[in-house]
Order: C-alpha cells, then sequence, then structure tokens
C-alpha cells in the first residue's frame, strides 16, 4: 500500500472547530508552541474565542470582550469587516496566483496607493507580510545605491526575517539568531545629531525608521527629528525609508503617520491594516526613478517577484480597506479618540503611581509602568502581564504589553471604537490599578485556582 493512502488526518477543518476547547488548546500546547501555551494558562488567556466581529471578541459560552490589541495595528477596520470580507469573494473568480502574466487588482491597488502616498511614491512593490517589504526596502536600496549599509534606530522593531531582525534595535532577537546581516548598525532615536554623524561617511544605503516607535512602547520622537533626518538623508545620499507597518492607514490620526511632520521618504513599508487583518499583504513603495536605478533593466525587473505578492484577494482587500478609511475618515477619528482617551489615561495617571506616565499619538498609546522593586528575573514584565489578566477575566479587556517594552500596556483598539468603549476600558484600567500590587497578585492567582478547580 503506498504511503499516502496509509495517512489519516487527525482532523478535518470541520471537525477541528468543533473539538472542545481544552483539545484545541492541547494540541497548540503540544504542537505549536508550549511555552507561550503554558503562559496563556497561568494568565487566564487560553481562552477559544469563537466568533470575532468589529471590536468584540466572543468566547465559546457568549462572553464578549473588547480588544484593545488590533492585532498589534493590524485590525484598525475591527474583525472581519464585512465589506472586505465581500470583496474578497468577489476577487475568488479570478486566477488566484499567476506569474505568467498580471493581476489587474495588483495594478489598481498600486494606483490608488500613489495617488493618495506623498511625495513621488508611485511604484509598488509586493509582499505578504511587513518583515518582507523590510527585506525588499533593504534589497531595493542596495541596488539603487550601490553601498551596502544600514542605518536605525534603538528599541526599533522592523520584522522577524534576517534582514529585518538586523535593522531592529531589539537585542534579545540578535542575541538569538546572530551572525545577522552585515554592516547593519543602530543610533539612538530622536537624536538627529548622532545620525548626521553616522551618515557623513557617505556610505549608508538607507537609513531606516519607524515615525512612531510601535513595539519600542508608542514612542512619540521629538518635534522636528523627522525632518531633521530627511534632510540628513539628502545630504550623503541615504535613502530614507519609512516604517509604516503598524503607524499607517490611519493609526496615529494621520493616513500615515510621517504627515504629521510633513516628510516625504524614498520608501514607505506598508502591511497589518492594509489588509484589514482579513488577507496577508505588504507593499514597499518607493519613487519611479529609485526603482529604475534597482531594478529597470532585462536582468533585474524579476528580482523582487514573489509567489503570492500582490495576489487578488489580497489585493481586495487592500483596495476596499483603503477605500473604507477614507470614506469614513478613521484619521480624523483617530486624531479625535485619541485625544480623549489620552487625557482620561492621564488623569487616571494621577491617581495611580503605579502609572509613570502615558505616550504616544491617535490610537496607538501605551501606559508606562513605574513598577515598584520587585525580586525576579521577569518581575517587572509579571506585573504588567497581571494587570492584562486582570482586565480580560475580571473587566472583559483584552490588551497586552508592547513587545519591546514589557513594562507599557498597549492601548490600541482598532479605530472604529466608540467613545463609550473607549471609556468603558479606561474604567477597568482604573479599577484594575486600583487593586495595587499586592491585589492584582492575589486576583490573578485566585482566579488561576478557580480556573484550576473547574479544569479538574
Amino acid at each position: 500500500m503506498p504511503p499516502s493512502t496509509a495517512r489519516k488526518m487527525t482532523s478535518t477543518v470541520e471537525q477541528a472547530i468543533a473539538r472542545k476547547p481544552d483539545e484545541t488548546f492541547e494540541a497548540f500546547a503540544e504542537h505549536v508552541n508550549p511555552v507561550e501555551a503554558r503562559l496563556f494558562r497561568l494568565a487566564g488567556a487560553h481562552k477559544r474565542y469563537v466568533r470575532a466581529e468589529g471590536l468584540y471578541l466572543y468566547d465559546d459560552a457568549g462572553r464578549p470582550y473588547m480588544d484593545f490589541t488590533a492585532g498589534f495595528g493590524a485590525l484598525n477596520l475591527g474583525h472581519n469587516p464585512a465589506e472586505v470580507l465581500a470583496a474578497v469573494r468577489a476577487a475568488q473568480s479570478l486566477p488566484s496566483v499567476l506569474l505568467a502574466g498580471y493581476s489587474p487588482l495588483a495594478g489598481a491597488l498600486a494606483e490608488t496607493l500613489a495617488s493618495i502616498l506623498p511625495g513621488d511614491l508611485s511604484m509598488v512593490m509586493f509582499g505578504n507580510g511587513g518583515a518582507e517589504a523590510v527585506e525588499i526596502a533593504m534589497k531595493t536600496a542596495r541596488a539603487a545605491t550601490g553601498r551596502t549599509r544600514f542605518v536605525s534606530c534603538d528599541n526599533s522593531y522592523h520584522g522577524l526575517t534576517f534582514g529585518a531582525m538586523s535593522v531592529s534595535g531589539g537585542r534579545r532577537y540578535q542575541s538569538v539568531f546572530g551572525p545577522l546581516v552585515e554592516h547593519c548598525e543602530t543610533v539612538p532615536f530622536g537624536d538627529p545629531a548622532a545620525l548626521r554623524q553616522r551618515l557623513a561617511k557617505d556610505d549608508v544605503a538607507a537609513f531606516l525608521v519607524e515615525p512612531i516607535q510601535g513595539e519600542g512602547g508608542a514612542v512619540v520622537p521629538p518635534d522636528g527629528y523627522l525632518e531633521e533626518a530627511e534632510k540628513a538623508c539628502r545630504a550623503h545620499g541615504t535613502l530614507l525609508v519609512v516604517d509604516e507597518i503598524q503607524t499607517g492607514m490611519g493609526r496615529t490620526g494621520r493616513l500615515f503617520a510621517c504627515e504629521h511632520d510633513g516628510i516625504v521618504p524614498d520608501m514607505m513599508l506598508l502591511s497589518k491594516s492594509l489588509g484589514a487583518g482579513v488577507v496577508p499583504i505588504s507593499v514597499c513603495c518607493t519613487t519611479e526613478e529609485i526603482w529604475q536605478r534597482a531594478y529597470g533593466s532585462r536582468d533585474r525587473f524579476d528580482l523582487i517577484i514573489s509567489t503570492f505578492g500582490g495576489n487578488p484577494a489580497a489585493c481586495a482587500a487592500g483596495l476596499k480597506a483603503i477605500e473604507m478609511t477614507l470614506q469614513d475618515d478613521l484619521p480624523q477619528r483617530a486624531a479625535t479618540l485619541g485625544r480623549h482617551a489620552k487625557r482620561r489615561l492621564e488623569e487616571i495617571a494621577q491617581k495611580h503611581e503605579i502609572i509613570k506616565n502615558v505616550r504616544g499619538r491617535g490610537l496607538l498609546l501605551g501606559l508606562e509602568l513605574n513598577p515598584p522593586h520587585l525580586p525576579g528575573e521577569y518581575a517587572a514584565e509579571n506585573l504588567a502581564a497581571m494587570i492584562a489578566s486582570c482586565l480580560l477575566n475580571d473587566h472583559g479587556v483584552l490588551t497586552l504589553y508592547f513587545d519591546l517594552a514589557p513594562t507599557v500596556i498597549r492601548f490600541e483598539p482598532p479605530l472604529i471604537v466608540t467613545q463609550a468603549e473607549l471609556d468603558r476600558a479606561i474604567e477597568a484600567i482604573d479599577h484594575v490599578l486600583g487593586l495595587g500590587v499586592a491585589g492584582l497578585a492575589l486576583s490573578v492567582g485566585r482566579g488561576a485556582i478557580t480556573r484550576f478547580v473547574h479544569r479538574a
């Protein structure tokens, strides 16, 4: 008997959806990520979500949870926006993969992006995720300039592929996976003098920067920093690459966060909410002049082709996401609601010594903790996790800390959130912070015991 006919699937799609919560969790714990699963269980975050719509997740008991992580910026339109799902279905009759031809939706999306991007950004290179867009930008910069070096910022996050990690400022990843791509170095974020000093050697292909650091903890640079960075890049022949993967599509109160400073980059990177969290997509957008220098010849034009890049489903999602973002003026909505939320969070910070400050812009906000001295390697990180656990289990608010800033609580809802929903989440935060460190530990411990007893 051939081996293929002797094999048996443990679950079909229908069976997997119908499995009991404990069974689905154990499969994840055993075959996907045992450490993450253990942390989920300790925090009471191992819930079986069976439905998601707009701001809300629903578990198998029907309880709603407000999602204040928004897929780390991928869900500006909320979960499963009906209009985007319909657009994707409408595109499904087109060839899903066509490498010996062109996609009409790819051209339409690229044309649309060219009409809304700043400056002369008119050429679009497609990928499948944010890290791939970073890789494309790095390759394009080297091909266009003939230089090999990259500069980025301390505390930055650009993704987890080798190139993206190499230009990220998070040392935790680099220490595990090194050696990484050569000729990559960082300078302090928000320090134009340090950047000018490094670029003065005239050997840097590109400077990669987030206009507001996302996973670094919603860090807004000083006024004028990006403008000075643009001037320095122009003076030394370095391409300015702005990573808008998390900040783009209205998140910070402008369609693109770099517009707060009025700069025009040589390349802009988008992903996450460009596909509305429905279909993965990323783009690296640049000028025609740079594209021609990098790829404008018979022996180079195909060096940036990706099998699934620019596929119809992803482009349909992107076109509809842009349409909805502009039609509903979500950038202005993020600006207005963001000001309200930040003001209210700052009022709460005045009441609780555990909050050091509130930072960010639009609806990319962070509450930096000022934790008391606690023993243990992960004490500060555990404090943020305890706050998140109480918010989730006691108040139905899903949030977490930022990846590179474990003492900063993420406040990043979908842009469709209402002011009333913002206020409910803020009141929940106020209540949880009022418990104090001892009360938080007691609440989380009590919840863990209860879950253990019910599971037994």
